[in-house]
């Protein structure tokens, strides 16, 4: 009795091993983490751009294109004309301020400064200083959202703030394939999604402004031109629903949208060279072997209780 009974649990095990063998492999899918969508830039048209400015922010306004410039001494917020590139109105910084982003709250611009943790708030319409806030750390990008100020410094977290009183509200930490992703810069609401170039690169990423998860990743190499900075200047004018980037010294402001990459036709090889299966070919691969090790084991199994007599074989008494 208590070998049939051993042949039972021994049965049952190998049919609990067989139904979790679909699983074997599983465990290390990377699918955990939301995968960025590639997508490289169209331009559709170009104006013209001060090449001496160094674009730190760039930012419309019912049409009306500001920018604030960086390098001590020489930062400034503007106002510029789209056709042109000429400057219509302009404002020094201070000789040891280093000019960085600039968003809208309504009709209010707010320019931040580098490394002198002080934000400048102005009225639109005359440049006009209205107040000032100090803040920690760097400042880099600032956009608004509707409702909060965001706002970048270099590394991997970006910080909430309050539009009105600019006070912390709280942070979003910035992944790009489940990796932290430094350096985010100047910054744009576009269709719901926070976009913003990676500083000195040529990509612009799409962050889910919930989540902070990268979910666009925007190759714009081939636009910046020669002998000038890096890329830096995202703006997008409501009016026209068109989309413009520059950077810092560049002669130019393109207009662009984003699409896939195009994926050339590879031709068939004459002779196709063995390859390393795929590792989910080869987590099928291990399944299947052992599916048929384990349905060995069971005819084994039974094929031993049956040669033993069953699983309950008669009492035979004791012999004579």
């Amino acid at each position: 009795m208590l070998r049939g009974r051993g042949a039972l649990s021994v049965f049952l095990t190998v049919l609990f091993l067989l139904s979790s063998a679909p699983l074997i492999g599983a465990q290390d899918d990377d699918s955990s983490f939301v995968r960025a969508e590639s997508l490289v830039v169209v331009v559709h048209d170009n104006v013209s751009h001060d090449s001496d400015a160094y674009t730190q922010g760039l930012e419309f306004y019912h049409g009306r294109l500001f920018e604030s410039t960086g390098i001590r001494g020489n930062s400034t917020l503007r106002e510029v004309n789209l056709s042109t590139g000429e400057v219509i109105r302009s404002i020094d910084l201070q000789a040891s301020e280093f000019g960085e982003g600039l968003t809208f709250v309504d009709d209010e611009i707010i320019q931040l400064t580098w490394e002198e943790g002080v934000a400048y708030r102005y009225q639109m319409e005359t440049f006009d200083l209205i107040a000032n806030y100090t803040y920690e750390g760097e400042g880099w990008g600032l956009v608004y959202d509707g409702h909060q100020l965001i706002m970048s410094n270099r590394t991997d977290v970006l910080t909430i703030r309050n539009a009105t009183t600019f006070e912390i509200e709280g942070t979003l930490n910035v992944t790009l394939n489940g990796l932290p992703l430094t350096h985010v810069n100047e910054m744009e609401m576009w269709e719901g999604i926070l976009l913003a170039n990676v500083y000195q690169t040529d990509d612009i990423v799409g962050i889910d402004p919930v989540s902070g998860v990268v979910i666009l990743h925007i190759d714009a190499s081939g636009l910046r031109p020669q002998g000038a900075g890096v890329l830096n200047g995202i703006a997008f004018d409501s009016t026209t629903q068109s989309l413009w980037i520059t950077g810092k010294e560049w002669p130019m402001m393109y207009n662009l949208t984003f699409i896939e990459p195009s994926i050339p036709t590879q031709p068939e090889p004459e002779v196709e060279s063995p390859e390393t299966p795929p590792s989910s070919s080869v987590d099928s691969i291990y399944a299947d072997a052992l599916l048929a090790i384990l349905l060995a084991a069971v005819v084994i199994l039974l094929a031993m209780n049956l040669k033993d007599g069953g699983r309950n074989p008669p009492n035979e008494g004791a012999s004579e």
